[in-house]
């Protein structure tokens, strides 16, 4: 049961989805977080100290750092990765295992083949979609490409023009791009997974529709259930050489 929490918590997604969409979701997010750690104690420890500047002002150094990334993508990433996290705590609760659904209805575990609970996990993966797209879309339009130089023009803050070289930018460009990277493999993933939700609420949908047209499941014509007729007796006496 541990595990298959740990594994809702990490993919974000239900056992609905196929093991094999859960696991590629968890992995990339295991690799995330991993990426995120390193990069942290690594490459972005000290992002100001990583500045050479033409200016020895710290004022002016902070503020050529602030006009040009108005929030780091490290912080951006973090953020990212709460968000999912939150999502996947979230789907903790709303996703049950199925021995916590046997205990929770005594004893009968729960399945999840009704309309309103495919509904609930097509929503669930939608959402999931959208996070994983802000972001990344969040981080291609301010970080298309990591920049080496930074130019800040005299300020109040800042009098002088200050420019400023960017130590180690060539590693941070990778470390962006790979957890970019993780990021639309995660989307890619989900939608597909989104792709077999739609087409399995479709057909259980189609089906509810057939079982609804007759009891066992076959449609009811209504030459069956209407009496017969005055001419429909009228013709099979005269077929049958009786006068009528």
């Amino acid at each position: 049961m541990e595990k298959e929490m740990v594994t809702t918590l990490l993919s974000g997604t239900g056992g609905q989805v196929p093991r094999l969409c859960r696991a590629s979701l968890a992995s990339l997010m295991v690799f995330r977080l991993g990426f995120l750690i390193v990069g942290a104690a690594t490459v972005w420890r000290d992002e100001s100290a990583d500045l050479r500047c033409n200016s020895t002002r710290r004022s002016c150094l902070l503020a050529c750092w602030d006009e040009t990334f108005p929030i780091s993508p490290l912080n951006l990433f973090l953020l990212q990765t709460a968000s999912l996290l939150t999502h996947g705590l979230a789907c903790v609760f709303l996703f049950p295992s199925l021995d916590v659904q046997g205990k929770a209805f005594g004893g009968k575990s729960q399945t999840w083949g009704s309309g309103l609970e495919l509904r609930l996990h097509l929503v669930n993966l939608l959402a999931k979609t959208l996070l994983e797209g802000l972001f990344v879309m969040t981080f291609h339009s301010l970080y298309s490409h990591y920049p080496e130089m930074l130019y800040f023009p005299p300020s109040v803050s800042c009098p002088e023009v200050t420019r400023c070289t960017i130590q180690a930018a060539s590693w941070k460009e990778a470390f962006s791009l790979f957890i970019a990277a993780t990021s639309w493999a995660s989307i890619a993933v989900t939608v597909i997974t989104l792709c077999l939700a739609i087409r399995e609420m479709l057909q259980t949908t189609f089906s509810a529709c057939k079982m609804k047209m007759s009891p066992m499941g076959m449609p009811l014509l209504s030459s069956v259930c209407s009496p017969p007729s005055k001419w429909d007796l009228m013709w099979k006496r005269s077929s049958n050489g009786v006068p009528v």
